[in-house]
C-alpha cells in the first residue's frame, strides 16, 4: 500500500510540474487538465489554485475560475494578487459588487497597484457609481501615468465623466489616453463621442477618421463616423458610413 501511494504521489507531482510548463506556454486548457489530475492525489496548494484560475479565466470558463481563486484565498488570504485576479473574474462575470469588494482586499494589501485601481474603477462604473470609477481612475493614473495602464486609466476615466455630463474633462482625458499612445482606437472613438455630444461634430468626424484609418473594420468607429456626419448634413457621407458599418456587423 505504502509504495502504490508514493507512485500515485510521484505521479502527481510530475502532473503538477508538467502542469507548470503547460502554463508558462500558454497551454492553458492542457494545464488545467494536468492539474485536475495532480488534484487527485496531491493537496491544494496556492501556487496550483491561483496559476488554474487565472489559465482558466483566459479559457473563458469564469465560474470554475472563481472557484478555484477563491480556494487560493483560503489558503493564502493575504494574497493582494489572488484578491485582483478574483475582482477581474467576477467584473467578467457581471458580479460588478463583488469585484468591486475583492479590489478593496487587494488594495489594504497592495495600495500602489494600478491596474487593481482600474478594475475597481470598471466595477464601480457598472455599478453606476461615476464619481467613484473616476477618482478611481485617477488613483490609477498616479501610481502609473504612463504606459498600457495609465492610457487605460485615462481613457476609462473619460468615459465615467462622460456619463457624469462632464464631457470637456472626458475629452481631456481622452487627450491624455491619446498622448501616451496616439495609435488607441478607443480613444479616438471616445473623444469623438464626447466632441459630438457638444456639438463639435467636424472634430468628431476627424477623430472618427482617425480610429478608422488606425483600424479600418472598427465598425462602431464607422457607426459614429456616419451620425456625425448625419449631424453635418452630409448625408451621402453618412450613409457610406453606415453602409461599411453595416457590412462589419454593427
Amino acid at each position: 500500500m505504502i509504495k502504490s501511494k508514493r507512485i500515485g504521489i510521484n505521479m502527481s507531482e510530475d502532473e503538477n510540474a508538467k502542469a507548470e510548463i503547460l502554463y508558462a506556454q500558454g497551454n492553458y486548457e492542457e494545464a488545467v487538465l494536468a492539474w485536475e489530475k495532480a488534484e487527485d492525489v496531491l493537496p491544494h496548494s496556492f501556487t496550483q489554485c491561483f496559476k488554474k484560475g487565472k489559465a482558466l479565466r483566459k479559457l473563458g470558463r469564469y465560474d470554475e475560475a472563481a472557484a478555484a481563486l477563491e480556494m487560493a484565498l483560503l489558503l493564502e488570504p493575504n494574497n493582494a494578487n489572488a484578491w485582483k485576479a478574483h475582482a477581474l473574474v467576477c467584473s467578467q462575470m457581471d458580479r460588478n459588487a463583488e469585484a468591486a469588494v475583492s479590489c478593496e482586499k487587494a488594495l489594504a494589501l497592495d495600495p500602489y497597484n494600478a491596474r487593481t485601481w482600474i478594475v475597481r474603477g470598471f466595477a464601480l462604473h457598472q455599478l453606476g457609481q461615476y464619481e467613484k470609477a473616476v477618482e478611481s481612475y485617477a488613483r490609477a493614473v498616479e501610481c502609473n501615468p504612463l504606459g498600457a495602464d495609465g492610457r487605460r486609466a485615462w481613457n476609462n476615466r473619460g468615459a465615467a465623466l462622460d456619463n457624469l455630463h462632464r464631457h470637456e474633462e472626458a475629452i481631456e482625458s481622452y487627450e491624455e489616453a491619446l498622448m501616451i499612445d496616439p495609435f488607441d482606437i478607443y480613444a479616438w472613438n471616445n473623444k469623438g463621442v464626447a466632441l459630438g455630444v457638444l456639438a463639435r461634430h467636424e472634430e468628431a468626424v476627424s477623430c472618427f477618421l482617425k480610429a478608422i484609418k488606425i483600424e479600418p473594420e472598427y465598425a462602431t468607429a464607422w457607426k459614429n463616423l456616419g451620425l456625425a456626419y448625419q449631424s453635418l448634413h452630409r448625408d451621402h457621407e453618412a450613409e457610406e458610413a453606415f453602409a461599411r458599418a453595416k457590412e462589419l456587423g454593427l
